[in-house]
């Protein structure tokens, strides 16, 4: 039982690290109206696919698996401006009571095609720079 995939990347969109000290940080909220309250979040992990980032415990309310999410911008860097008021779908969340964070990977929603190639770019970018995943 194995790994099947001969070492392979299994995902389907090519991902990069964010270093924790760069501080590019997004900003969510659990409703589609503009004037809900945003919680920043610390993102870790992006590909054109989605995102893992982590927040507080604080500020970690009754999230689920399954839950959407309104990825509303991210913020420390230009380079991702263009993302804003995007759907996201919780897939995990890494929960484990003794650390101060909570982790949560979203899978992105609706977005274009032209949103996905420009994280893409990014992606690519950031790798270039030396940062992978």
């Amino acid at each position: 039982m194995g790994n099947q995939n001969n070492g392979k990347e299994r995902r389907r969109f090519k991902r990069v690290a964010i270093p924790v000290d760069d501080g590019i940080m997004g900003f969510i909220s659990f409703t589609r109206l503009i004037a809900d309250e945003s919680i920043a979040v610390k993102i870790i992990d992006l590909s054109a696919g989605g995102l893992h980032f982590f927040l507080h415990r604080s500020s970690f309310k009754e999230i689920s698996t399954g839950d959407h999410l309104i990825l509303r911008e991210i913020r420390g860097t230009n380079n991702l401006e263009f993302i804003s008021n995007i759907e996201i779908e919780v897939k995990w969340i890494a929960d484990h009571q003794a650390l101060k964070h909570v982790g949560l990977g979203c899978e992105f929603l609706h977005i274009s095609d032209e949103i996905r190639q420009q994280i893409d770019q990014f992606v690519d970018t950031m790798r270039l720079l030396g940062v992978k995943k």
